[in-house]
């Protein structure tokens, strides 16, 4: 599979490149969609359209298990600054996540796997905004969008990959259990009352003293409730409030994110949070309101299939090349699949030894195209490995 992947890289570079230059923001992916299709049906694919901009492709042979491989397609609201000669023609758009990266990825497997000998089903998802929810009346990024639309329908396992600009390129990191995080945004609203704040601040309920004292005891959720062999982030990240120098502002509006290696302390910080409300609030006689603006789950990787996977991972990127115990704080909605479906999920190290390793959502981003060749190698063979051995059962 892998000198096959490596016959494949100028290609898949090409595409990567034209992917780079054109990004696309969540639910916005018209163009990147059309390039796919149009790839996809000069391989003999039908598509279907889901979530909106996203697609589904199947490749059957004969009758068997289903195994979704799965691709993000969007991009981010940042300035490219790479000098790259593809670097992104859109103002304020750019692959600082490496969905460009995904999508070509994806595109090399298809062609792979057609060429390979199998009996069931190959189910390729490119999906839409997996970022943030840009435009969903529901607040559904794309997985979650997809699956409410049927997207799992007889699937018997799934997998998926990201690149990872700090981990060296010949790497593929496979954790079992915890792959992500459960990431949420989240934001609270202090509602107090106004008054003249140097003639008569008694007649006021002064909402910046009311949220300094929530941030506070936000601080110590985590620290004093949640067991320190659990891993959990309670972040604040923006706080406004007030009109005027002699004015008890009477609402403040803070803004942060919570992150859980485990499902049961991300719901117990949830709680945690709402009775922190509750409490600061009658003390003051305040109201405030604590609103879940984006919850992604944690990414469960299936042992089983994580097992499979790190085996085909050796197969074709060496020995030595996984990494199997390096859960992320990062957050994927590729979990929404992931809860229903057995599922592994890998990352690909794309940083080029001996030059600066540049973190994702950066601005600076680089990734080593040598990578791509091994992506499409490890999900290929990991697919066809998952697939036969679901036939055995």
């Amino acid at each position: 599979m892998k000198n096959k992947a490596l016959a494949l890289k100028d290609e898949m570079t090409s595409l990567r490149r034209h992917f780079h230059q054109f990004p696309e923001m969540g639910y916005r992916e018209f163009k990147t969609s059309a390039r796919v299709r149009d790839e996809l049906e000069k391989l003999g694919l039908s598509c279907t359209g889901i979530a909106r901009t996203g697609l589904v492709a199947d490749l059957k042979k004969g009758e068997g298990p289903t195994v979704l491989v799965r691709a993000d397609m969007d991009a981010l609201p940042v300035q490219e600054e790479t000098d790259l000669p593809f670097a992104s023609q859109v103002p304020g758009c750019m692959h600082a996540c490496g969905h460009d990266v995904h999508t070509a990825v994806l595109l090399g497997v298809v062609k792979l796997l057609r060429d390979e000998e199998f009996s069931g089903t190959f189910r390729f998802f490119f999906q839409p905004s997996e970022e943030g929810n840009y435009d969903d009346p529901d607040g559904f990024s794309g997985a979650r969008r997809a699956c409410a639309e049927g997207l799992l329908q007889g699937v018997d396992a799934a997998l998926g990959l990201h690149q990872l600009s700090v981990v060296p390129t010949g790497k593929i990191v496979l954790t079992p259990k915890a792959a992500f995080a459960a990431t949420d945004l989240f934001e609270i609203v202090v509602h107090g009352k106004a008054a003249h704040g140097g003639a008569m601040p008694e007649k006021g309920i002064d909402a910046i003293l009311v949220a300094s004292e929530l941030v506070q005891t936000l601080n110590t959720v985590v620290a004093r409730n949640i067991s320190p062999q659990q891993t959990a982030v309670i972040s604040i990240g923006t706080i406004e409030g007030g009109d005027a120098p002699n004015i008890v502002a009477d609402t403040v509006r803070i803004t942060g994110n919570i992150r859980a290696l485990d499902e049961g302390v991300h719901k117990r910080i949830h709680e945690l949070i709402e009775q922190r409300c509750a409490g600061v609030a009658a003390a003051h006689g305040a109201k405030i309101d604590f609103t879940v603006t984006l919850d992604i789950p944690v990414t469960y990787n299936d042992e089983r299939m994580t097992a499979l996977a790190q085996e085909a991972a050796r197969k074709v990127a060496g020995a030595d090349a996984v990494i199997a115990d390096m859960p992320s704080m990062g957050g994927e909605d590729f979990a929404f699949i992931a809860q229903r479906v057995p599922s592994a999920f890998a990352f690909l190290g794309t940083h080029k030894p001996g030059t600066e390793a540049i973190p994702m959502h950066n601005s600076k981003m680089i990734v080593d195209e040598d990578a791509l060749p091994i992506g499409a190698a490890y999900l290929s063979q990991a697919a066809l490995d998952i697939l036969r051995a679901l036939a055995q059962k």
